[in-house]
């Protein structure tokens, strides 16, 4: 964008083209002159909020929560006022399926102690019968052979052997009885404490669904860590931050330039900025930062723009809200008794800037130029031209 009166004036005249002639003096033409000129290039944005409180969920558990309803972006909000719900529907569902798990846990323990109860008992009757039935053989094992065979004497004292072996396991059994039983308890009760954590996780999170503001102030939705705006069926997690409540007159420029007309943007540069809210005032503000790549401003959108934050020389806080809308000039040079033309009059070709001036001949002529500054729209050049030169606005037909 040119701010010269001079300049418009004398590129206005130039487009005037006479009724018969030939092709040079009918192209739209620019009588280039050395004039002031300042470069600007064209934002639009809004206000941000430069210092703020978070308003999140506190931090502690490691689960995330679904977004089911948030109230109005920059709606007035009361301390303790519901800003956001939670939808409760998969923890509530995963709670039945943990306390059934803990349930089932109490059956174990209980199942354990009735059937080590039952199997006391069963080693004590085993015992005594393995005890009887040990008397019984050895009776047999030492009556004389004139009585019984002498294979039935060896069968009974195999029946010695293989008694003593049972009674042995048996007394195994009962004096590793407990330490068995303990193992096994200590399997049920370490997976069910675990079960029980998860269930106090579980009860905490049910307490969170509503998340309420911490102060009075406006309500102003936060950021994914890549840019886009948290809303319903959003996911977030404990500690991070789901809205925010700035701090009256705490604001800064968010702006927006297109990528295209990013041309000459620097850190330190003044800003024109006027709000759509206050349209006959102007404010100043210098930029802060500038993004390092242009990326589009919604997903569905192939256009990309450069993000850039100005600071404001002097903030009004009863006029400038988070979230008003503003339209921006950022200048990007100022030039003193140049000669400008308009960027689409420039040509080039393996790394030379041309373009093609009027001096009166049948065709126009290509002439080899030296660029400076450059704007959106407009372009310093610093050598080549001289004052009163027509230059051609269009390349002339046939041109290479």
């Amino acid at each position: 964008m040119v701010r010269n009166r001079t300049f418009l004036l004398i590129a206005a005249a130039a487009l005037v083209v006479s009724g018969c002639g030939s092709e040079s003096q009918t192209s739209p033409r620019v009588v280039v002159d050395k004039v002031a000129t300042e470069l600007t290039v064209s934002a639009h944005g809004e206000l941000i909020a430069s210092e703020s409180m978070p308003v999140a969920l506190p931090p502690g558990l490691r689960m995330g929560f679904n977004i089911a309803w948030m109230a109005p972006e920059f709606s007035e909000v009361k301390k303790g006022e519901v800003v956001a719900r939670f939808d409760e529907t998969q923890i509530i569902q995963t709670r039945r399926s943990t306390a059934n798990a803990v349930a089932k846990s109490d059956f174990q323990l209980s199942d354990l102690s009735r059937v080590g109860e039952l199997e006391q008992v069963r080693i004590d009757h085993e015992s005594d019968r393995v005890d009887g039935e040990r008397v019984i053989t050895e009776t047999f094992a030492n009556v004389d052979q004139t009585i019984l065979s002498r294979n039935e004497i060896i069968d009974a004292l195999s029946d010695v052997d293989y008694l003593n072996v049972e009674a042995s396991f048996l007394q195994w059994q009962w004096e590793t009885f407990d330490q068995r039983t303990q193992a096994e308890r200590a399997a049920i009760v370490s997976l069910q404490e675990g079960e029980r954590q998860k269930l106090a996780k579980q009860d905490q999170a049910l307490s969170m669904m509503e998340l309420r503001s911490p102060a009075d102030g406006t309500f102003i939705y936060a950021s994914t860590p890549w840019g886009a705006k948290l809303g319903k069926g959003k996911r977030v997690f404990p500690g991070m931050p789901v809205g925010l409540l700035p701090i009256k007159g705490k604001v800064r420029a968010q702006l927006y330039v297109a990528e295209a007309d990013a041309v000459g943007l620097a850190e330190g540069q003044p800003v024109r900025l006027r709000m759509d809210a206050a349209p006959t005032q102007q404010f100043t503000a210098t930029v802060l930062t500038i993004s390092p790549v242009a990326t589009p401003l919604k997903r569905e959108e192939p256009q990309k723009f450069f993000s850039v934050e100005a600071e404001i020389d002097t903030i009004d806080p009863e006029l400038m809200r988070v979230g008003s809308q503003l339209r921006g000039e950022i200048v990007t040079g100022q030039l003193d008794a140049s000669i400008v033309v308009p960027a689409q009059a420039i040509f080039s070709e393996a790394g030379a800037y041309f373009v093609y001036v009027d001096d009166g001949g049948s065709t126009p002529a290509r002439r080899e130029i030296t660029i400076g500054a450059r704007g959106p729209d407009i372009v310093e050049v610093s050598g080549g031209l001289e004052r009163g030169d027509e230059v051609l606005l269009v390349a002339p037909a046939g041109a290479g």
